[in-house]
């Protein structure tokens, strides 16, 4: 399957096609594809979403992903990483460390 996505130039594609395998979703699917390229890619989860929401980024707090919200997301993170001297995936982490020290009450 990694192969099959590799061959795909498309990010949407190649997380539409992990999401397609049984119980795995959007935010592992961006797990997966951080493992393999972490200077194009991050994790995303309801923290990265979280923090990107408090930065302006977003209009909505949101607890569920589809690949369409990864593309939103790595797009802004893709621009911080090139306006920085991290990688994608170091600003993705950054973003889930920066919600653990501002979120007010529980995760979910």
């Amino acid at each position: 399957m990694t192969g099959a996505a590799y061959r795909l130039e498309d990010d949407f594609c190649r997380l539409a096609l992990y999401v397609s395998l049984k119980g795995v979703a959007t935010p592992t699917a961006s797990a997966i594809l951080t493992s393999l390229d972490g200077k194009r890619h991050c994790v995303i989860d309801t923290r990265v979403w979280a923090a990107l929401w408090r930065l302006g980024y977003f209009e909505e707090e949101k607890e569920r992903f589809q690949p369409d919200d990864y593309v939103k997301i790595v797009d802004i993170v893709r621009q911080m990483a090139d306006e920085t001297d991290f990688t994608t995936a170091e600003i993705g982490y950054a973003l889930f460390a920066y919600d653990v020290v501002h979120r007010e009450g529980n995760l979910h």
